[in-house]
């Protein structure tokens, strides 16, 4: 198996154990939708870790890195908006709709690329 292969298996383990232990739910995502995070950040956060695994390390990992913080505090700002004046705030609901999708891509593409980067360095060695 590839590298890369590898790599996006390591990611796919992670998100199910994010699935499985229900820990979206945990922290902050709807109950309603916290299912689907597993199913969107495995698909699209593998696309988008094929995408970026070419780009060097360190600018990859500062720019995933930031995605997953933006996308956590997007998504948590949004949920405090939403859950105030009780669910009208239809953009806050989206912001914490999309904050949290984003955010599970993004953990799983950062997962994947740094997987991809020990799985290299293990190589040469």
């Amino acid at each position: 198996m590839t590298r890369l292969g590898t790599a996006i298996c390591f990611g796919v383990g992670a998100s199910a154990l994010i699935f499985l232990l229900d820990l979206a739910r945990l922290t902050g995502a709807h109950p309603g939708w916290a299912g689907h995070l597993f199913l969107s950040g495995t698909f699209l956060g593998s696309l988008l870790a094929f995408l970026v695994v070419h780009l060097q390390f360190v600018p990859r990992t500062i720019g995933l890195s930031l995605l997953v913080i933006g996308a956590y505090l997007t998504a948590d700002y949004g949920r405090m908006l939403f859950t105030a004046p009780f669910a009208e705030d239809r953009i806050a609901g989206q912001m914490w709709f999309y904050g949290w999708h984003v955010l599970c891509i993004t953990l799983v593409a950062h997962i994947i690329s740094v997987s991809y980067e020990r799985l290299e360095w293990a190589q040469r060695s």
